[in-house]
């Protein structure tokens, strides 16, 4: 059996130039896993409290580390919960959930390589334990941004991600020639945080027409080859239900996420009825309205405001915790979405979460950027593994 013999924590930059935290974890067998935390820019009020890095750091080096050498590597439960003790707090804001959570994916990441397993079969067989379920592996659908605004975007589009569902292949595609759209047209444009095109123009149907036009222009079908998304981000960029649901019709539009503020409840449980008066498939996600916390999705799941939750581990702190909200949602039929940050690292252990607890979807930026595109092919290898 494997045991912890050494639990190191550094500071890194993330893909924003920013500090985070990485953790490596040996073992007395000598294994070595790395894992890192990423951070967000657009975040709920309710997520797990993170604390400057270079304290992280020093709280995993000079306080997690002692209670965690000698532990079995694959106690995977116990060390989460050990760790949410030993903070005391309710948002993990004595340690910080940065610290706690690199800690928790690198233990995880340990454990499959102490166990002789790909880490997303190793995380299957952990998902089934906290879910009481025969959940198979599944590869999930990118979820891929194509133009971003808001605080994304920094221009003047109030909705944050515009994305395309479908394929790596047809993302790079549409991407590519959305490019050529805005060259052609003499659009200026930079590049988001997710490696979105962030280009000057004055409305959020500009942004969704270049789509369309890009998909046609790629020799792709909308809602057969590909469908659309919004990423509305409510807590910043407000909208009536009214336009919201003007624009689920006027293009097509699949997925809603965010689209109010993360306290308006009935306003999502409104426009959840609404959508459903349209016979058509659709996908009402919420993000900041659940912040990846059991006890918000059950109100969600009671109340009957959506019918998808964004999984983002560093929302709540720990493996356990994240597996035991997508436990509730599968239960209640919510379609998951296993999201990046806008702050990442080189770091695929998504990738591997998505498949392992047969989410729907994996959103992970643009099919660009190195830290976004390295999800997208371990999603690749781990298909030719299945």
């Amino acid at each position: 059996m494997s045991k912890i013999s050494e639990v190191q924590g550094r500071v890194i930059l993330d893909s924003r130039g920013k500090p985070t935290v990485e953790v490596k974890i040996r073992t007395d067998d000598g294994l070595e896993a790395i894992d890192s935390v990423p951070s967000g820019t657009s975040t709920s009020s309710r997520e797990a409290a993170l604390v400057e890095p270079s304290l992280a750091v020093a709280n995993i080096n000079q306080i997690i580390a002692a209670k965690l050498i000698g532990q079995e590597v694959t106690a995977q439960r116990e060390i989460d919960q050990m760790m949410i003790a030993l903070d005391g707090t309710a948002n993990k804001a004595k340690l910080g959930a940065n610290a706690i959570l690199g800690v928790s994916l690198a233990v995880a990441r340990a454990a499959a390589m102490a166990s002789k397993m790909p880490l997303f079969w190793y995380l299957n067989k952990f998902f089934r334990q906290i879910s009481a379920s025969e959940t198979e592996p599944k590869i999930p659908t990118p979820m891929m941004v194509m133009i971003c605004g808001g605080q994304h975007g920094g221009n003047r589009l109030c909705i944050q991600e515009f994305l395309l569902i479908g394929k790596i292949e047809q993302g790079r595609k549409v991407w590519q020639t959305i490019k050529k759209i805005l060259k052609k047209r003499r659009i200026d444009y930079k590049l988001g945080l997710e490696g979105a095109f962030s280009p000057d123009l004055q409305y959020d149907e500009d942004a969704l027409d270049i789509i369309l036009e890009a998909i046609q222009a790629s020799g792709l079908r909308l809602n057969q080859d590909v469908r659309l998304g919004l990423d509305i981000a409510g807590n910043n960029c407000r909208m009536t239900a009214a336009d919201i649901c003007r624009l689920f019709e006027k293009y097509q539009l699949y997925s809603l996420e965010d689209p109010f503020a993360e306290t308006a409840w009935s306003q999502f449980s409104q426009l959840k009825l609404e959508l459903e008066k349209s016979g058509r498939d659709f996908l009402l996600i919420g993000d900041d309205l659940f912040a990846t916390h059991k006890n918000l999705l059950q109100k969600g799941i009671d109340d009957q405001v959506a019918n998808g939750i964004i999984i983002k581990a560093n929302q709540v702190g720990t493996l356990t915790e994240t597996m035991e909200v997508v436990a509730l949602a599968k239960k209640a039929k919510f379609q998951g979405v296993v999201s990046h940050r806008s702050g990442e690292t080189q770091d695929t252990f998504i990738a591997d979460l998505a498949v392992a607890v047969a989410a729907e979807f994996l959103k992970s930026g643009a099919p660009i950027p190195r830290e976004r595109l390295l999800k997208y092919r371990r999603l690749k290898e781990i298909e030719s593994e299945l």
